[in-house]
């Protein structure tokens, strides 16, 4: 027995590096690839080197040789390696205030996990809604979208298909249980990537974009909310509808005895539910009114910044022993590499030239033709490539190359290209590639590949068509 399983101990590893170097070995052929091409006029010699780093990147993580936080920590050294940089100007943006936003909102969500509040929540929709299956979706979808504007989406999508799971065991016949889990699985993945955003830490790709438009403007938390709730507003109802024709389910009503049984159970209830939840309602309202609460009561410039607050909030929460070292270390790290691998590669693109280059290419394509057929186009490509690229990357080489054209533009506002843009990374539906969340769903065994693409392909096109049309119309009524 021992005999015939050693080949296969030392075949598993042989093959692993196979994939590796396979996978490897295709970012490093498209990579120098670019760099042995001819260098193309108006692009410098360092601009080309800088989108030979573009096409490293945007394949490595497409491709994922090594896990995406290993990739995102690549970024950088091969930044080094061609000359574009040193150590400090690639790893400095790995340290900025933003980073460290999203970090305390990964640790406010494991205090909201650890001790409950998400699955009450869960529960209490299907209470509210009295098991009716189009309110429960509605409800589910709510709290999704409702907790991915502060915490990390894939984090909130993976809290909640369990609940998910549950509700769809109280389904008796195998193939209505499996529509129905369906249903709310697409749910909470698509109105988890709507939730995001809304605020900067909702997702990877809202951090580097708030990081460029900072450096060019006085740029906020309430500014950034300003377009994305309106934007979320309009496109939520709309996924909610459009999931209800594309997954019918026969199912319209649910027992919610069960799931109000166990809302009513008092070991269930946690002594610090109450106090998360007051300390959430002050740390979203000093987010949103820092920045104006701050010369009112004469205080230090900066001290009620978003990423203070954020850590301010953990900081209580760890005093008040809500949460710990031992429960915030298993935090996904990771996450905040590839933002900062994004914007270590958005900077050197801008300081290269290369953003400009790209600028110049395109701006035919966005000046010449009317402004909403521009946006669509953006929009639906940036979504498009969400599928097969880290957001955070697409964010990373769109925004500066959209701010850089606005600003040699004046008949462009850099907020009314860059952000309908960064919004679109969140429609990436349609395969596992694209998000953390759809990999999570893919994993599972929940929704087959056929039905992933299918659905995702519909709502991507329909969102982005909604997206460019609601920007189209901010413009026109001069709001942005």
């Amino acid at each position: 027995m021992n005999k015939k399983s050693e080949p296969l101990r030392v075949c598993l590893p042989c093959r692993r590096l196979l994939r590796f170097f396979g996978r490897f070995g295709v970012v490093l052929a498209l990579t120098v690839g670019v760099l042995v091409l001819p260098t193309p006029e108006g692009l410098t010699l360092e601009g080309h080197r800088a989108v030979a780093a573009a096409v490293f990147t945007g394949a490595l993580l497409a491709l994922q040789p090594v896990s995406l936080p290993i990739a995102g920590l690549m970024v950088p050294v091969v930044l080094i390696g061609l000359g574009l940089a040193d150590v400090t100007q690639t790893f400095e943006p790995f340290s900025r205030p933003i980073i460290f936003l999203v970090l305390g909102s990964l640790f406010l969500a494991e205090a909201l996990r650890k001790h409950g509040l998400t699955r009450r929540l869960a529960l209490a929709s299907i209470v509210a809604s009295g098991g009716n299956i189009k309110k429960l979706l509605l409800g589910i979808m709510g709290i999704a979208s409702m907790l991915s504007m502060w915490v990390e989406n894939t984090a909130t999508a993976a809290v909640l298909i369990p609940v998910a799971l549950t509700i769809s065991r109280g389904v008796q016949d195998v193939k209505k249980a499996r529509e129905v889990l369906t249903l709310l699985v697409l749910g909470i993945a698509y109105s988890a990537s709507l939730g995001g955003m809304v605020t900067i830490m909702g997702s990877a790709s809202n951090a580097v974009a708030s990081g460029f438009l900072a450096e060019i403007r006085v740029w906020s938390f309430l500014d950034w909310v300003r377009y994305g709730l309106p934007a979320f507003l309009l496109l939520f109802p709309l996924t909610w509808w459009i999931l209800q024709r594309l997954v019918p389910v026969t199912v319209k009503q649910l027992d919610s005895d069960v799931a109000n049984r166990e809302l009513n159970k008092k070991e269930f209830r946690s002594p610090f539910e109450r106090e998360i939840m007051y300390t959430m309602i002050v740390t979203i309202f000093l987010w949103i009114t820092g920045s104006f609460l701050e010369p009112i009561l004469g205080l230090p410039s900066t001290l009620l910044s978003p990423t203070v607050i954020a850590v301010a909030t953990v900081a209580y929460l760890s005093m008040r022993g809500i949460i710990n070292w031992e429960d915030v270390k298993g935090v996904s790290w990771g996450f905040l590499f590839i933002i900062g691998a994004g914007l270590s590669l958005g900077e050197t693109l801008s300081r290269t030239g290369a953003t400009e280059w790209f600028a110049d290419v395109i701006s035919p394509l966005i000046i010449g033709p009317p402004l909403i057929l521009s946006m669509v186009v953006l929009v639906f490509l940036s979504a498009l490539l969400t599928n097969v690229m880290n957001n955070a990357t697409v964010a990373a080489v769109f925004v500066p190359m959209l701010i850089s054209l606005a600003q040699a533009s004046p008949s462009f506002n850099p907020v009314q290209l860059a952000l309908p843009v960064t919004f679109a990374t969140t429609f990436g539906y349609s395969l596992p590639s694209a998000s953390g969340r759809m990999a999570l769903i893919s994993a599972t065994g929940i929704i087959s590949r056929k039905e992933m693409i299918r659905c995702g392909l519909i709502l991507t096109v329909i969102s982005s068509i909604g997206l460019a049309l609601f920007f189209y119309v901010l413009v026109l009524l001069k709001w942005i």
